[in-house]
């Protein structure tokens, strides 16, 4: 959750200009990459825990961008439920479902291994869309994270 709060924080203050930001070689608009972010966070919780969104989760690629608040909101939501299954989690649990109309079957830990890997290759796309802008992105990554939840100890 720290590293999607890092960066939906950087983007908070982003005018509409800056949030249909498209570049080559990310996922495409700026606003679209966020609601894309937290859908599929949704879809992976959904696919691990059979939850159902109600209206106020859901997102949709073809209505206008909600806001980058609300999609702190989902991303904050879904994220703290998918860290509780990630502690429950099992080496031996399949998961069954359907992908694009096709059944499949995956261990558990695939899919949560993805989740971590799918949101962090997206929040890359938006540093870079942040750097274009001329915004220093913030640095998401694990030794920033370690850095960040240690505390300095006054040395004799």
């Amino acid at each position: 959750m720290w590293a999607n709060d890092v960066m939906i924080d950087a983007c908070r203050n982003l005018s509409n200009e800056q949030l249909a930001t498209e570049l080559a070689g990310t996922y495409g608009r700026l606003d679209q990459t966020l609601v894309h972010l937290a859908r599929a966070q949704g879809g992976y919780l959904r696919t691990l825990t059979d939850w159902q969104p109600g209206p106020e989760h859901r997102l949709e690629y073809d209505e206008p961008f909600p806001g980058v608040d609300r999609i702190a909101e989902d991303l904050r939501f879904t994220g703290e439920r998918l860290i509780e299954v990630a502690g429950n989690a099992s080496a031996d649990r399949d998961l069954e479902s359907t992908w694009r109309g096709e059944p499949y079957r995956l261990p558990e830990w695939v899919l949560l291994l993805h989740a971590a890997h799918h949101a962090t290759e997206h929040r890359q796309q938006i540093a870079t869309v942040l750097t274009t802008l001329g915004i220093d992105p913030p640095e998401p990554d694990l030794a920033t994270y370690w850095n960040s939840t240690r505390t300095t100890e006054p040395t004799a």
